[in-house]
C-alpha cells in the first residue's frame, strides 16, 4: 500500500482511512459498523466547468452513457446486477464534478467496485447508443425549461457570468447538444476519466484494511495519465447592476437576485453560509417574516449559497403573490440586505443561524450514503479538509464577520436581478 495512507476519526469516532494509490486514485474508506449497508461512490473532477466552447453538456451526456456497458457488462446489465443484489445506483453531474454511486447490503457491496473498475477506462460509448441517448438528453433539457424557476435561474446565471463557464447550464445548450457527435464524448472521456482525476469513497459496515486491499487489486493496474490543466477564464469584477426580464407563461411572478460570492475554502465562505440562514432559512428568518408574514408580498422566499470550486453566486429568490408587485418584493429584499450591512446582527440571531448550520451538517451524516456523499464532495472539490473543519469554522463566525461580508459582497453593483412577471404582466 502507498505510504501516504492516513487514519483519522469521524465525528462519532469511527475509523476513516484515506489513501492515494500510485496511479493517483484517491481512496477514502469510512467504517460505520452500526449500519449494515455500504455505499460506494466515485467522483470524477470534471463537470460543465471543464467543457470546451461549443461542447456544453458533454459531462452530463457522458454520465448517461456510462450506464450503457463495457466489454464485461452488456447494455442494461449494470442495472440488472444492481437490482439482483437488492441495491440501488444513480449518478449526477454538477459544474465541478460528476459522481456515480451504488448502495448495497454490507455483504454485497464488492460488486460495485467491479463495475466501477471496468467502466473507468472501458466504457463502450457505442455510436448507435449515443444517438438514441441524445434524444433522451434533449428531452430532459426541454422538460427542465418547463420549470419557471429553472428557466429564470438559467437566464440570470448567463447574464451574471460574462466569462466563466458557470454561465452555461450543466445539461448544456440545445444547439450544442444537437450538434454533438460520438467523438466528442470519447474525447472528453479519455481526457478526464482517469484514476488520478477521481476519488473513490466507501462508507458503511466494512473493514477498512480489507476494502483498501480490494481497491488496490481492482484499480491498481490502471495507468496514471496527466490531466490537462484548467484554462478556465477568471470572471471579471462586476461594475454595475445587471437586469433580466423573462417573459413566459407562469402562474406566479418570480424575483431572483444573485450576488457574486467566493468559492468553497475561502475565509468568507463560512460567514456567508451563516448569513444566508439569517436572511432566508425557515419561518423565523428575516425575509420570511417580512415578505411572507408581515407584508404578505410573497408566498415563499429563500436564500441559497452553493459550494463551488471557483467563485459562484449567493441567491435570493421570492415567489410573488398574484396580487403583489414584483417591484415591491425586490425593494423589500434590497432593504433587508442593506440592513445587514448597516446594522449588526443580534447575538441571539447569530446563535440560531449557527445552530441551523451545525444541525443541518450533522443531519446530513445519518446514512452510509450521506457520509459517502460528504466525503466524496470534499474530494471532488479538492477540499479534503472541508468535512473535518466545517463545524469549527462555522462556530467561529461573529456578528462582525456577518456585517463585513454583507458589505463586501451584497451590494447593488455586484448583483444581477431577474424577474418573471407572471400572468398579469401588462403593467410591467
Amino acid at each position: 500500500m502507498d505510504k501516504r495512507t492516513t487514519v483519522s476519526r469521524a465525528p462519532w469516532q469511527e475509523r476513516r482511512r484515506r489513501e492515494v494509490l500510485d496511479n493517483g486514485l484517491t481512496v477514502v474508506v469510512q467504517e460505520m459498523r452500526s449500519k449494515p449497508v455500504v455505499a460506494s461512490m466515485i467522483w470524477y473532477r470534471v463537470g460543465s466547468r471543464h467543457e470546451q466552447r461549443g461542447k456544453t453538456g458533454t459531462s452530463h451526456f457522458l454520465e448517461h452513457m456510462m450506464f450503457k456497458g463495457t466489454p464485461r457488462y452488456a447494455k442494461g446489465e449494470i442495472d440488472r446486477i444492481t437490482l439482483r443484489h437488492g441495491g440501488s445506483n444513480n449518478a449526477f453531474t454538477s459544474h465541478d464534478y460528476t459522481a456515480y454511486y451504488f448502495n448495497f447490503a454490507a455483504d454485497r457491496w464488492p460488486v460495485a467496485l467491479e463495475i466501477e473498475s471496468s467502466r473507468i477506462r472501458e466504457s463502450v460509448l457505442d455510436s448507435q447508443e449515443f444517438f438514441s441517448e441524445k434524444q433522451v438528453v434533449i428531452e430532459e433539457l426541454k422538460m427542465g425549461l418547463d420549470s419557471p424557476w429553472s428557466l429564470l435561474r438559467q437566464e440570470v446565471e448567463t447574464v451574471a457570468f460574462k466569462a466563466h463557464p458557470y454561465r452555461n447550464p450543466i445539461i448544456g445548450w440545445l444547439e450544442d447538444l444537437e450538434q454533438m457527435q460520438p467523438d466528442d464524448l470519447r474525447y472528453h472521456y479519455d481526457r478526464y476519466y482517469r484514476p488520478n482525476n477521481a476519488a473513490l469513497v466507501l462508507a458503511g459496515d466494512l473493514d477498512g484494511a480489507d476494502a483498501l486491499r480490494r481497491v488496490n487489486s481492482l484499480f491498481g493496474h490502471l495507468k496514471f495519465q496527466q490531466v490537462p490543466p484548467d484554462h478556465v477564464p477568471k470572471e471579471p469584477d462586476q461594475i454595475g447592476e445587471r437586469r433580466v426580464m423573462v417573459r413566459r407563461p407562469s402562474n406566479l411572478p418570480r424575483v431572483l437576485m444573485v450576488y457574486h460570492a467566493p468559492e468553497i475554502g475561502h475565509a468568507d465562505f463560512y460567514p456567508l453560509q451563516v448569513l444566508r440562514r439569517v436572511l432566508g432559512q425557515g419561518k423565523t428568518s428575516r425575509l420570511y417574516r417580512r415578505l411572507v408574514e408581515k407584508e404578505k408580498l410573497a408566498s415563499a422566499v429563500t436564500a441559497e449559497y452553493e459550494e463551488t470550486q471557483d467563485p459562484g453566486l449567493f441567491y435570493l429568490r421570492a415567489e410573488v403573490k398574484p396580487d403583489s408587485d414584483p417591484a415591491r418584493v425586490e425593494k423589500a429584499l434590497t432593504e433587508e440586505v442593506e440592513r445587514l450591512a448597516d446594522e449588526a446582527v443580534r447575538e441571539a440571531e447569530l446563535r440560531k443561524a449557527r445552530n441551523q448550520a451545525e444541525s443541518q451538517f450533522v443531519f446530513a451524516q445519518e446514512s452510509a450514503l450521506d457520509w459517502a456523499s460528504l466525503l466524496g464532495f470534499s474530494e471532488g472539490l479538492c477540499q479534503p479538509e472541508y468535512l473535518d473543519t466545517y463545524l469549527d469554522r462555522v462556530r467561529a463566525v461573529s456578528t462582525r464577520d456577518l456585517r463585513r461580508v454583507a458589505r463586501k459582497y451584497l451590494f447593488t453593483d455586484n448583483r444581477t436581478v431577474g424577474w418573471m412577471p407572471g400572468p398579469n404582466s401588462d403593467r410591467e
